[in-house]
């Protein structure tokens, strides 16, 4: 993509952020930039976040000179820029590095609405917090009152953070990751959240969940966001296209009567369906009546169609 033509693409992007009311100046609350080809990138996305942007190329043919130079000149020379190639096989390339701008630490905090997360802008390939999720920190942080609440596959805690800003009665966050969880603690520590023992589990979800049945525990709100492929050593991994269903199964047995589970996926084409097929199936094997109450789509600094996935999530009573 010719210069004029990145800067001139970038411009109707920001311009859309603005015209939804996301900042995208340096400090604002993390927002996507650019959504692949729906923002007229295809291969890539650009996020805001917090002092520093963060380009992502997906696709090794996709020109990510041309954005970075776009975006140096939109926010300035001394703009910190990160660049993570997504589609190398390499370790390091994924990670990623900074590439333009003024000296910036890669572990940086980021604010949104009112909380404040870590973020790890070179380490990993994922950086702690994911944006399409924002709209759905919102309405867990609007019903978590009152409620115990279970966020499963929590990865950094952002949603659990959100149940406790919120009022939840309690938060108890499962992962197998060690390091999400200590970021998760962090994240607490930051936005001046209680935390005991209990709030951070390193567990494999699903034999959480069988324990909790086994003990007759049970949540007011299910917060469940797994990946679209998980490997579990020495057992079958799982698979959301053709395991949702039972995993909400499970969820729904130890949601208490007139819960509320918050079912995610990011799976690449579809829609709602996605979601609501699987809460069904779960539903019939659990033997529970399920109520659609509210769809979540991501925010609109996530437009669709894409080359890129986004999340939905799909709330449901039973």
């Amino acid at each position: 993509m010719e210069r004029s033509a990145a800067a001139s693409a970038l411009g109707l992007s920001l311009a859309r952020r603005e015209g939804a009311g996301l900042g995208v100046e340096n400090g604002s609350d993390a927002v996507r930039l650019v959504h692949g080809a729906a923002d007229g990138f295809a291969g890539l996305t650009a996020d805001r976040l917090g002092p520093a942007v963060l380009v992502e190329r997906h696709d090794p043919a996709a020109d990510a000179e041309g954005i970075i130079e776009a975006l140096a000149r939109r926010f300035g020379a001394q703009e910190p820029i990160f660049l993570k190639e997504r589609w190398s096989k390499e370790r390091a390339d994924r990670a990623g590095g900074q590439v333009r701008g003024a000296a910036c630490p890669p572990d940086i905090l980021v604010p949104e609405q009112g909380l404040v997360f870590g973020v790890s802008l070179a380490h990993e390939e994922h950086i702690g917090l994911f944006l399409d999720a924002r709209p759905a920190r919102a309405l867990v942080r609007r019903v978590a009152e009152g409620r115990r609440v279970l966020n499963l596959f929590s990865y950094t805690g952002t949603l659990g953070a959100a149940a406790a800003v919120g009022g939840a009665l309690s938060s108890t966050n499962v992962d197998v990751m060690r390091s999400a969880l200590a970021t998760a603690r962090d994240n607490y520590a930051r936005n001046g959240l209680a935390a005991d023992t209990r709030t951070f589990l390193r567990c494999d979800v699903f034999q959480h969940l069988a324990r909790a049945a086994r003990s007759e525990a049970r949540c007011d709100l299910i917060v469940v966001d797994p990946p679209p492929r998980a490997a579990r050593p020495g057992r079958r991994g799982f698979d959301a296209r053709t395991g949702y269903g039972r995993l909400l199964a499970r969820c729904l047995k130890v949601l208490a009567p007139n819960g509320l589970i918050l079912a995610g996926t990011n799976l690449k084409g579809g829609g709602f369906e996605e979601l609501e097929d699987p809460l069904a199936q779960g539903a019939r094997l659990a033997g529970r009546n399920v109520e659609i109450v509210e769809r979540v789509p991501a925010g609109p600094d996530f437009p669709q169609p894409s080359d890129r996935p986004a999340a939905r999530f799909v709330l449901a009573q039973a």
